[in-house]
């Protein structure tokens, strides 16, 4: 079966994005409780009327480890990739902890933890942060830096190379018969 030029390098494209997209992997990175003691007061003066900032699972692990909310997944359960269930340990203002998504954002004014002195009347309105000192949390939240860096395996890169060279020399050998030919 004969192949055109395109088809050849469309070939070449798809192996190249076959062999070079490789997954990102999580990587633990810490973990923290939601009372932790570098977490804010919830009812510190200084933080009066508006209370603290109230903090995502993934936007404590940001703060806490660096990078961008984006970066991590969280989980509930242990240290270990196999384990990420992206749940996370928060307060909830009036109600305690809970464990909700590992992005889920209540915020009193949409940053909050809410006014020092009032408390949600239900649940869904009351604001919640994963990094606050208000009620005392024993469970711990396991984050994991997704490691985006892409690099394609040893026998992937061979492959690439081997199937590019066959292309090139067949179309440079389809050229070369072009050009003697009178």
């Amino acid at each position: 079966m004969k192949r055109s030029p395109s088809q050849f390098l469309a070939a070449i494209a798809f192996t190249i994005a076959a062999t070079i997209g490789a997954h990102a992997s999580p990587v633990f990175v810490g973990s923290w409780s939601v009372y932790d003691p570098a977490a804010p007061l919830w009812n510190d003066p200084a933080f009066d009327p508006n209370g603290p900032l109230a903090y995502t699972a993934q936007e404590t692990a940001a703060l806490l480890f660096g990078g961008a909310a984006s970066d991590y997944y969280i989980s509930t359960v242990s240290d270990q990739v196999a384990d990420i269930n992206h749940l996370a340990w928060y307060d909830v203002k009036g109600w305690g902890g809970y464990q909700l998504a590992e992005n889920y954002s209540q915020k009193y004014l949409g940053a909050y933890y809410g006014p020092t002195m009032e408390f949600g009347t239900a649940f869904e309105d009351s604001p919640a942060s994963a990094f606050v000192q208000d009620n005392f949390v024993f469970e711990l939240n396991y984050a994991f830096r997704i490691d985006t860096t892409s690099v394609p395996e040893t026998g992937a890169t061979a492959v690439l190379l081997a199937a590019s060279f066959v292309a090139f020399a067949t179309l440079r050998r389809r050229t070369s018969l072009l050009r003697v030919r009178p």
